[in-house]
């Protein structure tokens, strides 16, 4: 069912929910759409919700509900969310945003965050570990300087996208599963770790990411195959990084003009 684009729509019919065999539902653009039925956490079939752009403060914890959505993409999606000190005092408004918990979503492979205003204040009072089965994660564009916290143990992780998240940092903590990590222009970006059982292959793309020092974890490993990318553009040189990365044998840095994987949900 595709309803993307219709910016008037408020609400949905009840009876939404009765459909058995609804697989993805459309509403992204929907930007005035209040909430989603009740009925539809209990539908089974509904295994793709696309939603960029609702920023309705009900909707958020509506789609609480949604227990079997296997792709979630909440691109575009800022309302303001409250401090943690409010989520302290029991009052748990930050489900109009995100859910403190991922319990529900238990089931969900790949999310789409990207461009969500997404600051420290929300972060620190969300844990994503509880997305087992998640394999695809998009936080592009958000202005978070550390990453949340539950992502380094997501066992099935392969794919993570914070490119243009200008106060991201550092990034710690990364699962043994990930394969590719998307940070480019980064521009605050200063630190890297690698898992330390990382898998064999793991592709690292830091194009544009002129703050960057230092690659933590990879002077020890070995039989491993790493693909680094960084550009040459603005005066940005390798040299930044410590001289144990780039003298690595088993690592290969090349310099792009450009980046050349564009991560998406598909």
């Amino acid at each position: 069912m595709n309803l993307e684009g219709c910016w008037s729509l408020k609400t949905l019919p009840e009876s939404i929910g009765n459909v058995k065999s609804l697989e993805t539902l459309n509403i992204s653009g929907c930007s005035q759409l209040e909430k989603l039925p009740e009925h539809m956490g209990d539908m089974e079939s509904l295994t793709d919700l696309l939603a960029d752009g609702i920023k309705t403060k009900q909707f958020f914890s509506s789609i609480v509900q949604l227990k079997y959505v296997r792709r979630l993409s909440l691109h575009g999606c800022s309302p303001a969310p409250p401090s943690c000190s409010l989520i302290s005092a029991g009052v748990s408004n930050l489900k109009r945003w995100l859910p403190t918990s991922f319990t529900e979503w238990r089931l969900v492979k790949r999310l789409k965050l990207s461009d969500g205003g997404l600051s420290d204040r929300a972060t620190n009072c969300v844990d994503f570990g509880d997305l087992s089965a998640l394999e695809e994660l998009d936080l592009r564009g958000n202005k978070f300087s550390s990453l949340p916290s539950g992502i380094g143990f997501l066992p099935k992780l392969g794919i993570l996208a914070v490119s243009a998240c200008d106060n991201l940092v550092s990034i710690p903590d990364l699962p043994s599963s990930l394969w590719f990590l998307g940070a480019s222009n980064c521009k605050s970006l200063e630190r890297v770790r690698i898992p330390i059982q990382s898998k064999k292959e793991l592709r690292i793309n830091l194009h544009g990411s002129h703050s960057l020092e230092e690659i933590q974890g990879i002077e020890g490993l070995s039989n491993s195959i790493w693909s680094l990318e960084v550009d040459t553009t603005s005066g940005y040189s390798p040299n930044k990084l410590q001289k144990s990365v780039v003298e690595v044998p088993f690592l290969s840095v090349s310099f792009a003009q450009e980046e050349t994987h564009n991560w998406h949900i598909h």
